[in-house]
C-alpha cells in the first residue's frame, strides 16, 4: 500500500468552501474550468494500493493540462476502487464543476454509502437527484439531511433552499419543498424556505402566507421582516411595506443590518431619495465596513449633488479593499469631473480596468481629454479599448463620433460615420448619430433622409420620429409634417421631456404660443434642460413676458454658462 499524503490540486472554489453546487445553473467553460485546477489543498493521509495512486496521479496530471474529462474519469475510478470516502467526494465535486453530471451523480451515490452520517454527501447528491427526475429519492436525501444538521439552526432549510430556487424545474423544485413542509410544519426555517421558493415562481400570496407563518413561529425575525417588505412592494404597496419595515425598526430589528438596508434600498425605489441617503448614511456610520452601506450613500450623494459626502464615501469604499472598488472607482471619476478638477477624475477613471464600468469610465475619460483640446489623444485611447463584441464597439463609435461633433468637426464626423455605416449599414444608433451631425452640418438632406431609413425600419422609434419632427419644425416651413411626426413620437412616449420640448416649439411655430408654454413648461418641470430653458424663455419673451423670460433664461445660464443653443437665443433676444 502507498501511503498518500496530498494531492496537489483540486478545483478550487467548490472544494474549499464546501458548499455545493446547484447542478441547475453551473455552466463552466473548458477553460474557467481547467483554471480552477490550480488551486492547492492538502488531503487527510490515507493508504491507497500503487492503481488508485496512479489513477490520481493521472487526475492530477490531466487536471493541470486542462483535460476534465480525463480527470473525472480517472478521479471517479480511483473512488471505486479504493472505495475511499475523500476520493468519492473529490470525483463528485470536480464532476459538477465540470458539468459531467452522469459521473457527478454516479460519485455522489457512492459518497453517500461510504459515509451515511456526513450531511455533505446528501447535499451534493440531493440536487444532482432532482436533475435526473428523482423527486421522490431527492426528498428522502434532503429529509436525511435534516436530520443530520440538526445541530445547525435552521436544520439545513436555508442550503436545501438556496438549491431548489436554482433548479432547472421550478415546479418540482416547489414540490419537493412542500413534501418537506408537511414533516415540519413548526420549523419556521421550513416556512421561510417555502416562501422564498413561491416568491421566485411569482405566487406572492402564497408566499405571504408561507411568510406569516414563520413570523408566527419566530417573531421579529430579520430575513422573514425583510421577505415580508419586499413581497408588499411587489403587491403594490410600497408605502405600506415601508410602514411595516418602520414599525419593526422601532423595536428590537433597530439596530439589525439587513432590515436597514431594504428599508433604505425600499425608500430608493420609492424615489424618497433623501430619506434613503440618511438611511444608508446612519448603517454606514453604525457598521463603517458595510461597503454596500457605503456605496449606496456615495451614489445618493452623487445624486443629491452633495460631492463632498459622495467622495468620503466612495474613498471609504476603496479603503476597504474589498467589493465595489471598480464602480467607485468610477463614480469617484464622475465626482470629481463635477468638482471641475478633470486631473483627479481622469485619475479614477483610467483605475477602471475591467467590469460593468469599464467603457463607461474610459469614454468619460474620452471626453474629458477632448475638452483639454487633446481630441488626439482621446481617439488614440478610445482606439485603445478592449471590446468583446459589436454593440462595445457600437458604443465606442458613438463616443468617438459625438467628440467630433462635439470639437465642430462636421465633416470628419460625418466621413467617421459613412466609414462605420458601410460595415455595419443596418445600425439605428449609427445612422442616427449621423443625422444629427447632418443636421449640425446644415446638410438638411441627408438628415431628413437617414430619419426617414430608421422610421421605415423601425415606425415606433419616438426618437427618431422626434428628430425628425423638430428638425423639420426648427429648419423648415415644413410644419404640418413636423406636427405630424412630433404627435407620433408623443404616442409612444407620452411623458418624454424632449418630444414634449418639440410638440412645444412647433406649437410656437404654429402660432399657438399659449399651448407652446404650457408644453414648455411640462417639459421643463420634467428635466432642466438648457435647451428647453432656451425654448420657453424665448416663447415668453415675444408674448411679451419679458421678466419671467429674464429668469428663466437667468436660472439656466448660472447651471449652463457656455450652453451654445442657450447663448444663442439670448443673442437673438439681445440679451
Amino acid at each position: 500500500m502507498v501511503r498518500a499524503v496530498r494531492f496537489l490540486w483540486v478545483f478550487g472554489v467548490v472544494w474549499l468552501t464546501g458548499c455545493a453546487v446547484s447542478t441547475g445553473v453551473v455552466k463552466n467553460s473548458p477553460t474557467s474550468t481547467a483554471a480552477s485546477v490550480a488551486t492547492l489543498t492538502e488531503l487527510p493521509e490515507g493508504e491507497f494500493s500503487a492503481q488508485v495512486m496512479y489513477q490520481l496521479l493521472v487526475a492530477e496530471v490531466a487536471g493541470q493540462r486542462g483535460e476534465i474529462a480525463v480527470a473525472v474519469n480517472n478521479y471517479l475510478a480511483a473512488a471505486k476502487e479504493s472505495q475511499d470516502a475523500n476520493v468519492a467526494e473529490r470525483a463528485a465535486r470536480i464532476a459538477i464543476l465540470a458539468q459531467a453530471l452522469e459521473k457527478a451523480l454516479e460519485a455522489a451515490e457512492l459518497w453517500v454509502e461510504l459515509a451515511p452520517d456526513n450531511a455533505k454527501s446528501y447535499e451534493v447528491l440531493a440536487p444532482l437527484l432532482l436533475v435526473f427526475g428523482r423527486a421522490s429519492e431527492t426528498v428522502a436525501c434532503y429529509e436525511r439531511y435534516i436530520i443530520l444538521s440538526a445541530g445547525e439552526a435552521d436544520q439545513g432549510f436555508m442550503q436545501i433552499s438556496g438549491q431548489l430556487r436554482q433548479a432547472k424545474s421550478p415546479v418540482t423544485a416547489l414540490s419537493v419543498m412542500e413534501q418537506l413542509l408537511a414533516k415540519h410544519q413548526n420549523n419556521p426555517y421550513a416556512w421561510l424556505a417555502h416562501g422564498q421558493l413561491s416568491l421566485r415562481q411569482g405566487k406572492l400570496e402564497q408566499a405571504m402566507a408561507s411568510v406569516d407563518k414563520s413570523l408566527a413561529l419566530k417573531s421579529h425575525w430579520a430575513p422573514a421582516v425583510v421577505m415580508r417588505a419586499r413581497i408588499l412592494s411587489l403587491q403594490g404597496d410600497k408605502k405600506k411595506a415601508l410602514v411595516y419595515l418602520e414599525e419593526e425598526r422601532e423595536g428590537e430589528l433597530e439596530n439589525d443590518v439587513s432590515v436597514g438596508m431594504s428599508y433604505a434600498r425600499l425608500l430608493t425605489e420609492a424615489e424618497q431619495l433623501p430619506q434613503a441617503f440618511a438611511e444608508f448614511e446612519r448603517l454606514a456610520e453604525q457598521d463603517p465596513r458595510n461597503v454596500e452601506a457605503q456605496y449606496a450613500a456615495g451614489v445618493l450623494a452623487l445624486q443629491l449633488d452633495k460631492l463632498d459626502k459622495a467622495e468620503t464615501h466612495f474613498k471609504h469604499v476603496w479603503r476597504l479593499r474589498q467589493r465595489r472598488m471598480l464602480e467607485s472607482s468610477y463614480y469617484l471619476g464622475r465626482v470629481y469631473e463635477e468638482k471641475k478638477d478633470p486631473e483627479t477624475a481622469l485619475k479614477y477613471y483610467f483605475a477602471v480596468h475591467h467590469g460593468e464600468y469599464y467603457l463607461g469610465a474610459q469614454s468619460r475619460a474620452a471626453n474629458l481629454l477632448a475638452e483639454q483640446g487633446k481630441l488626439a489623444r482621446a481617439r488614440e485611447h478610445l482606439h485603445s479599448l478592449r471590446v468583446s463584441n459589436e454593440r462595445d464597439q457600437v458604443r465606442l463609435y458613438l463616443v468617438e463620433g459625438e467628440l467630433l461633433r462635439k470639437a465642430g468637426q462636421y465633416q470628419e464626423a460625418l466621413t467617421f460615420f459613412a466609414d462605420k455605416l458601410e460595415k455595419l449599414p443596418n445600425d439605428t444608433s449609427l445612422r442616427y448619430a449621423r443625422a444629427l451631425v447632418a443636421e449640425r452640418a446644415d446638410k438638411l438632406a441627408l438628415a431628413e433622409e437617414d430619419l426617414r431609413i430608421i422610421i421605415e425600419r423601425e415606425p415606433g422609434n419616438a426618437q427618431a420620429l422626434n428628430a425628425l419632427g423638430y428638425t423639420l419644425a426648427d429648419r423648415t416651413e415644413r410644419l404640418d409634417e413636423a406636427l405630424d411626426y412630433i404627435t407620433r413620437a408623443l404616442e409612444v412616449e407620452p411623458k418624454d421631456a424632449a418630444i414634449i420640448d418639440s410638440m412645444g416649439w412647433v406649437q410656437y411655430r404654429l402660432g399657438n404660443h399659449a399651448k407652446a408654454v404650457e408644453l414648455l413648461r411640462q417639459a421643463l418641470s420634467l428635466i432642466h434642460d438648457p435647451e428647453i430653458a432656451a425654448h420657453l424663455g424665448e416663447v415668453l419673451w415675444e408674448m411679451g413676458n419679458k421678466q419671467e423670460a429674464l429668469d428663466v433664461l437667468e436660472t439656466a445660464l448660472e447651471k449652463y454658462p457656455e450652453h451654445k443653443i442657450l447663448l444663442d437665443a439670448m443673442k437673438r433676444l439681445g440679451l
